[in-house]
């Protein structure tokens, strides 16, 4: 376990490097899958478990996959994009955000081939889950005009739809066969984490009932909690405060506690989202000053698989 009287890198005798207070544990051979509704939620959700997995770990035990390029955040545009809201600047800032992403993954060490944009559209993922699984009726983002994902990024070309979406989250599982799976909470407040959470809760049904195996751990973070965010920034009350210690026993909640060091890199990595900083800078502070990543534990969808 990691505490005060340790060094700051785990080594490889160590049995496990997270808290006492977790009720799971991540082996020399875990395989963790971490899926991000935008560029940025995957280090302030689980940067921590990134950073210390790959002091254990190479590169290829873990992969990010972020499902839209957070485009559509309009205060975001308007101050990077020569204060043009068109969808040539919501583009570029699709191309920004990703490489921010990209800049703090690599950081914490991760290897480019396990870092994947399905290039989804920002804003859109709960209206693709509710009303657009034909193909025949992909949405179009009005941000940025494509109704397929152009500006993925080692990840395929679908069109914007449920039945494309699902399939390219069963080619991860089936590809990357992970034994851990860290996903946004169903009932978050931002459509876009419930939304993917829906859609990863269900790929995983359908992926392991069909191969007939047990499903991994899900392990689900909250980030938005109560209000819904605002269009174009962030109210501190709208940020999750994470649970303390009893409360978090109390309600399945389990807390990673960070070593300093790790900490202090997951607070550099958080640094690399500079585009963020007047849309979202409270939520970036808030999550680089706390010392715990907090989980809880979740089971697929139950699906009926004919054979």
């Amino acid at each position: 376990m990691l505490n005060k009287e340790q060094p700051a890198v785990p080594t490889a005798s160590h049995k496990s490097a997270w808290d006492d207070e977790l009720a799971w544990k991540f082996s020399l051979q875990e395989r963790i899958l971490v899926l991000a509704p935008h560029p940025d939620d995957e280090i302030l959700a689980a940067g921590g478990i990134i950073a210390t997995t790959l002091k254990l770990r190479p590169p290829s035990a873990i992969r990010v996959v972020v499902a839209t390029n957070g485009e559509a955040s309009y205060a975001t545009a308007f101050f990077h994009g020569s204060h043009l809201l068109s969808k040539r600047n919501f583009k570029r800032l699709a191309v920004r955000r990703q490489q921010e992403s990209l800049s703090a993954l690599i950081f914490l060490g991760l290897s480019l081939e396990q870092i994947h944009f399905l290039g989804f559209p920002d804003r859109g993922l709960a209206s693709i889950w509710q009303h657009h699984w034909d193909a025949q009726q992909p949405y179009r983002s009005p941000t940025t005009g494509y109704d397929q994902c152009e500006q993925a990024l080692n990840s395929l070309v679908m069109p914007f739809t449920g039945a494309g979406l699902l399939q390219l989250i069963q080619k991860e599982l089936s590809e990357f066969q992970p034994t851990a799976i860290i996903l946004p909470h169903p009932k978050d407040a931002h459509p876009d984490h419930s939304a993917l959470a829906n859609f990863t809760l269900l790929a995983a049904g359908i992926h392991y009932s069909q191969q007939r195996q047990p499903s991994p751990r899900l392990l689900a973070y909250m980030m938005w909690a109560g209000n819904k965010p605002w269009l174009t920034g962030v109210r501190p009350h709208d940020i999750t405060s994470q649970p303390g210690k009893r409360e978090a026993a109390s309600t399945g909640w389990q807390r990673l506690t960070m070593h300093p060091n790790i900490r202090d890199q997951k607070a550099l990595a958080l640094k690399c989202y500079r585009s963020q900083n007047f849309s979202a800078g409270q939520l970036l502070r808030d999550r680089a000053q706390s010392i715990h990543e907090v989980f809880v534990l979740l089971k697929p969808y139950s699906v009926i698989v004919e054979r």
